[in-house]
């Protein structure tokens, strides 16, 4: 029932944050929205790691990291191009083997290009984690980011760490 109740307030603060999301009317709106997006599921992730005083901090770092994380991508990617990004990451590090790269192009923009490299793969507290390399191209713009990444209950790939 707990979590019932959890789920229901995870699936409605979705919505409103969705509806914010459309009636941004500038970049800068979307950007910020993209960043707070960014911060809170870094923030329930790293709630979600961790006990006692450890979780506080991982919560904390999980909300800062991830509002770096929404940022960055927001100032290069559109919304359809992050889902196909995604995509793109998911099948990277659910297929390809350590050092055995990725590569990604924007269906929008052809200056739009990303190459994903998986790192490392090991076990962490009964989960499967990889750490991975993406450099994400727009032009002459690249942002380049090493992310943690572990498999939750579900067995979905859920950011720990971005540096």
């Amino acid at each position: 029932m707990k979590k019932m109740k959890k789920f229901n307030k995870v699936i409605l603060s979705g919505i409103v944050v969705l509806s914010l999301t459309y009636s941004c009317e500038t970049a800068e709106d979307k950007k910020l929205i993209g960043g707070l997006i960014g911060a809170a599921v870094g923030a329930y992730v790293g709630s979600e790691i961790g006990s006692g005083i450890g979780k506080n901090i991982t919560t904390v770092l999980g909300g800062s990291l991830g509002y770096l994380l929404g940022q960055k991508i927001a100032n290069i990617l559109s919304e359809s191009e992050e889902e196909s990004f995604n995509n793109k990451i998911k099948e990277t590090l659910d297929n390809n083997e350590n050092q055995i790269s990725s590569q990604w192009s924007s269906d929008e923009d052809p200056t739009k290009n990303a190459i994903i490299t998986p790192l490392t793969r090991y076990n962490y507290k009964d989960s499967v984690c990889r750490d991975f390399k993406k450099i994400v191209n727009k032009g002459k713009k690249a942002v380049e980011e090493v992310s943690k990444v572990c498999r939750d209950k579900e067995g979905n790939w859920v950011v720990i760490e971005t540096l």
